[in-house]
């Protein structure tokens, strides 16, 4: 496990599944990337966006995120590496295949599962 992992941290926000519904549609592939105001982006299957597992975060324990951690609004997906949870998050693209994200393109995974300790692109 990484030593940057933090678990039972309260966040609020609109989850991905709300915000679908809300414009009436449902994913229409298997793989969304995630862009932010800063140029960068992140992969992530959609199946790890839907069924309430990850939300467009606006608070932190009950505060308005600063900038300094991605407010107003970043993705969130607690139960991916970190990266994978775009800060200042400002579209999500569908995609047909698995296109790699800024951090996926310099040797980090391609999923990021902590509990199976995938960071890098060689870790299984």
């Amino acid at each position: 496990m990484t030593t940057w992992s933090k678990f039972d941290t309260g966040w609020q926000g609109v989850l991905i599944d709300d915000i679908l519904d809300a414009a009436g549609i449902e994913a229409p592939t298997r793989f969304a990337l995630a862009h932010s105001h800063d140029d960068y982006s992140t992969n992530v299957p959609v199946a790890d966006l839907l069924d309430g597992r990850a939300m467009v975060a606006t608070h932190f324990d009950g505060k308005p995120l600063t900038p300094d951690h991605g407010g107003p609004a970043r993705l969130l997906v607690p139960h991916l590496y970190f990266w994978k949870s775009a800060k200042w998050v400002n579209a999500l693209q569908f995609t047909e295949v698995d296109t790699a994200g800024f951090w996926e393109l310099r040797g980090y995974h391609m999923y990021g599962d902590p509990f199976r300790e995938q960071r890098y692109t060689d870790d299984p």
